[in-house]
C-alpha cells in the first residue's frame, strides 16, 4: 500500500506549522483536502499567542474559511500535525468531517483516542468519524520541540526544560489509537510490525525509508490556498531551513539519528532580517 498522498498532504501541513513558527505561534497546523479531487481547499494553524484567544486552534481556523461556501464536510479529510484536542475533536464531529489523519498523539488533551475518544464515543448524537494517527509522527514532534526549546527572554528566571530531544521521547504502546483491524485497513498488513513496534515509524512504502524533502515542492506550496497571501512569501531559504529541522526515516522504520539536523533559531532569523 502506497501512502504517498497522505504523506504529501501531511508534509504541507507541517510546512504551514513552520510558517506559524516564524511568527512565534505554536506550530500545530492542518490542511483540509477535498477527497474527490485530492486538492487542498483550506489551511489552519494555531493563532492563540497572537490573538490571546485560546479557541483559535488550527482546526477551527481551517474550517471557518469554508463555512460560507456550502461545503459538504463529510467529503473532506483533515490532515493535522497533532491529534485534535477534546474541543476540536467534538467540533469536527459536529460538522460531520469525513476523516482525520494526524501526526503525533496529544497526551494531555487528545480527543481522538489518547485521552478521550470523542470522535467515536457512543454518547455523542453526531455521527462518528474515522481517525488515523502516526503519519509523520516524528516530524510533528520535532516541529513542536523547535518551539518549546526556545528560551523565553522575558522570563525572570529561565527554567530548565525537560525532554527536549526527540531521542528521549517515550512513546505510548499504541500511539495510533487504533485496533489491529483498523490499522490494517488504513496502513495494510505489510506494516503490522510497525503496529507492534513502538520505536518504528510508518513509511510511505513498506521496507523503504523516506526524507521530508521528497514531499516538498515550492511551486505546489505557493499554490496552497491562503498560504502566501496570509502567511507571507514562500521562498527557497525557508524551504531549506524547514527541511534542515528534521531527521530522515530509515528503511527499517527507525529514525536516523545519525543525520545532522538544525534547531530553529529565532535570534538568527531576526539578525538576518
Amino acid at each position: 500500500m502506497d501512502l504517498s498522498s497522505h504523506f504529501r498532504h501531511m508534509a504541507t501541513a507541517l510546512f504551514v506549522g513552520y510558517k506559524a513558527l516564524l511568527i512565534n505561534e505554536t506550530p500545530v497546523s492542518c490542511v483540509i483536502q477535498d477527497m474527490a479531487s485530492s486538492a487542498i481547499v483550506s489551511i489552519g494553524y494555531n493563532y492563540t499567542n497572537i490573538s490571546l484567544n485560546g479557541t483559535k486552534h488550527a482546526e477551527f481556523i481551517a474550517i471557518a474559511r469554508l463555512m460560507d461556501q456550502d461545503v459538504d464536510f463529510s467529503k473532506m479529510r483533515l490532515y493535522v500535525t497533532v491529534e485534535p484536542c477534546i474541543m476540536c475533536a467534538s467540533f469536527l464531529r459536529q460538522i460531520g468531517i469525513g476523516e482525520v489523519v494526524y501526526g503525533c498523539g496529544n497526551d494531555r488533551f487528545g480527543g481522538n483516542g489518547t485521552v478521550l475518544s470523542v470522535h467515536r464515543d457512543e454518547l455523542g448524537t453526531d455521527p462518528p468519524y474515522p481517525s488515523y494517527g502516526g503519519v509523520m509522527r516524528t516530524e510533528a514532534i520535532q516541529l513542536l520541540r523547535n518551539f518549546y526549546i526556545q528560551e523565553n527572554e522575558s522570563a525572570p528566571v529561565p527554567k530548565t526544560k525537560k525532554n527536549t530531544e526527540i531521542e528521549s521521547k517515550l512513546y505510548p504502546d499504541n500511539f495510533f489509537n487504533l485496533s489491529e483491524d483498523e490499522f490494517v485497513t488504513m496502513y495494510g498488513k505489510e506494516r503490522l510490525d510497525v503496529f507492534t513496534g513502538k520505536d518504528r515509524e510508518i513509511t510511505v512504502k513498506p521496507g523503504k525509508g523516506y526524507s521530508l524533502q521528497q514531499f516538498i515542492n515550492i511551486d505546489e506550496l505557493r499554490k496552497v490556498p491562503f498560504m502566501e497571501e496570509e502567511m507571507g512569501t514562500v521562498d527557497e531559504n525557508q524551504i531549506n531551513e524547514f527541511l534542515s529541522l528534521f531527521y530522515d526515516i530509515g528503511d527499517d522504520g527507525r529514525v536516523v539519528y545519525e543525520k545532522a539536523i538544525e534547531k530553529y533559531n529565532p535570534k538568527k532569523r531576526r539578525h538576518e532580517e
